[in-house]
């Protein structure tokens, strides 16, 4: 596949300026009181929109490490992801899809928006980094039909169809669908370079497919939505002891939503209700011994609920209230042989959880406002958990902000680290949620000529963090409470955009994350990293070329050793109608072939993997 897995699960980070999925508690990152959420609208990012339609970088899951605690091997559910507003998160293993199996095709995006750091006193759990809220392109922004073609490298070509309108009787609709289908690459492990296994080449076992399907309706104050999407994706890396070589072992993934909203506001006030459901599943297949059909993991989770929010401004405040409930009525775990039929795993469970919140954003003086909310949760297992925030932001002119950022948020353990048995592991109902602990000191300046600068010091204090350890009385694997983390550093930043001619931008960070009680530092965790973005028109048929570079250093493996440091470039072009109805763009990953790659998982037996070289992508899109 021309795009590995690491790095789409950071593909929107090119959508949103700066650290998508870091653990910034960050308010928006604007010279004046911000709002509740940061709006970043695609027509008017820079270098973003310039890398929209190619969506991935080369290395930009590193833009995630920043600030991050995230362990080799998690399923990403520390951050919440919203699809109009609507929570994506599955509930077995409340994972954030932000890979190839993202819901929703990246040319149907509209804008995004952000909540960075602890946003539990709103959304409560998952919401432990960051919210991320994608919103789809309306009616009313195509007003007719696109139809996408791209080609890549290795095999790689996907298509897309789409088609919105808006009537006058205030009807819209937009309904889209899109594919892509990769033969992948062959890979060379040096981990398995035997005659046994091949020599270390890993052959036609890269594929990988997606489907997606989206459908959006509005009339007035009523919405709805629904989507679909399919991914099936080979295991070239023999992950979790599987056959070296074998293009039996594969896994599918698909994400189906549907909701129904109602939304009204005034001059002062606003309503807003929904009701939703959600289904998602994932299927395996893990091949361990030649010419037995290969072992097979049946995942599913189903569910339904619903929310309401209200706000209303007073003469010094905005004051919002709500809260949801969420049934989830199916969560199932499933491991077997199909031949001859040996069941591992038969875990069946239900629950139902809610919340209730409340924010208030106070005026106090004239440059000094105050943000502050606190939300209670309830669980079936254990129980209560109170989550509050609070932001202090002093602006003492236009071009100068001062930002004191606090917060505390929780993740409650999903349904595999609650109640997964086989026979390598034991359950463990009586699991806490994770809690994490932010304090963050901003200040912002625009110095004139389009130029703005930032710093920011921040420290993160996790606790209760979950980890499978063995249990001495049986040799199984059970999560448990049972890692503690600090993470401090600072962040710099410097962003030029005149409005016209050449704009880029300049971001470094240091961190230093370990283990509160050994002081050992921890995996998969770089101290520096930096990223240049550059973006220039040529003045040739409105062509305009963007270049970034992101530098990440070294980061140590689960093995002890350290994934060496690195600089991956990538350039792209993107000529918009340059041939009346017709968008061109070319981008080219990783420019100058360099080498390196990530940590290994726990289920890996590479210590680390090495990332693609140079490789490119191309597309065309039609209007009409």
């Amino acid at each position: 596949m021309t795009i590995p897995y690491w790095q789409w699960r950071a593909a929107i980070a090119l959508l949103i300026a700066g650290v998508l999925l870091s653990a910034d508690i960050a308010v928006a990152q604007q010279p004046t009181p911000p709002p509740r959420k940061a709006v970043v609208d695609p027509s008017t990012m820079d270098l973003e929109q310039l890398m929209k339609i190619e969506v991935v970088v080369a290395g930009s899951k590193r833009v995630q490490q920043t600030r991050d605690v995230e362990r080799s091997g998690d399923y990403n559910s520390r951050v919440l992801l919203l699809l109009n507003g609507q929570r994506s998160n599955d509930p077995v293993y409340d994972q954030a899809y932000m890979g190839p199996e993202f819901s929703i095709d990246v040319d149907m995006i509209d804008r995004i928006e952000v909540i960075r750091g602890p946003a539990a006193a709103v959304y409560g759990s998952s919401a432990f980094f960051a919210v991320i809220n994608v919103v789809t392109k309306t009616g009313a922004s195509m007003q007719g039909g696109e139809v996408a073609a791209s080609a890549a490298s290795y095999g790689t070509y996907g298509g897309r169809a789409s088609y919105g309108k808006t009537y006058p009787n205030d009807v819209d609709f937009v309904v889209s669908a899109s594919f892509a289908d990769s033969k992948g690459q062959n890979f060379y492990f040096p981990e398995f370079d035997s005659p046994a296994t091949n020599n270390g080449f890993a052959i036609n076992s890269d594929h990988e497919r997606f489907d997606k399907l989206l459908a959006t309706l509005s009339k007035g104050n009523f919405a709805f939505q629904a989507l679909n999407s399919y991914r099936e994706k080979g295991n070239p890396t023999a992950a979790f002891g599987t056959l070296f070589n074998d293009n039996r072992s594969r896994t599918w993934d698909g994400l189906s939503l549907a909701s129904a909203s109602y939304n009204r506001s005034s001059a002062f006030s606003s309503l807003s209700t929904r009701i939703f459901a959600g289904r998602w599943t994932y299927e395996g297949d893990y091949a361990y011994v030649a010419g037995v059909p290969p072992n097979h993991d049946d995942d599913v989770g189903e569910w339904v609920g619903a929310s309401v929010d209200a706000t209303h401004s007073f003469s010094r405040q905005l004051v919002t209230v709500g809260g949801e409930i969420q049934d989830n009525y199916k969560m199932q775990q499933r491991n077997f042989d199909p031949q001859p039929y040996v069941v591992y795993t038969d875990v069946r469970n239900k629950s139902v959880h809610g919340g209730v919140f409340a924010q208030d954003e106070i005026k106090l003086l004239q440059p000094l406002m105050l943000y502050a909310g606190v939300r209670v949760d309830r669980y079936e297992g254990f129980g209560s958990e109170t989550s509050p925030r609070a932001g202090l932001i002093f602006t003492p002119d236009p071009a100068t902000t001062f930002k004191l950022l606090a917060g505390r948020a929780f993740r409650a353990p999903n349904e595999y680290e609650l109640h997964f048995s086989s026979t390598y592991f034991e359950p463990n109902p009586l699991l806490e949620p994770e809690r994490i602990e932010t304090l963050e000191l901003v200040a912002e300046r625009l110095i004139g000529g389009g130029v703005q600068v930032s710093a920011s010091t921040f420290r993160n204090r996790l606790s209760g963090l979950m980890n499978g350890l063995v249990d001495s009385t049986n040799d199984k694997l059970q999560f448990v409470n049972a890692d503690a983390i600090e993470s401090k550093g600072v962040d710099l930043g410097l962003k030029i955009n005149r409005g016209h001619g050449p704009s880029g931008q300049l971001t470094y960070s240091y961190q230093r994350t370990q283990d509160r009680a050994t002081g050992i530092e921890l995996t998969n965790s770089p101290r520096h990293m930096a990223k240049l973005e550059f973006l220039a028109p040529l003045n040739l048929r409105n062509i305009t070329a963007g270049a970034d570079a992101q530098y990440v250093s070294g980061m140590k493996t689960i093995a002890g050793s350290i994934a060496p440091g690195n600089v991956v470039t990538n350039l792209s072009l993107l000529a918009p109608l340059a041939f009346r109805r017709f968008d061109i763009s070319a981008t080219v990953y990783n420019l100058f072939g360099v080498k390196y790659g990530i940590p290994g998982f726990d289920e890996h037996v590479q210590n680390i993997i090495q990332q693609n070289g140079r490789s490119f992508r191309v597309q065309t899109t039609l209007h009409y």
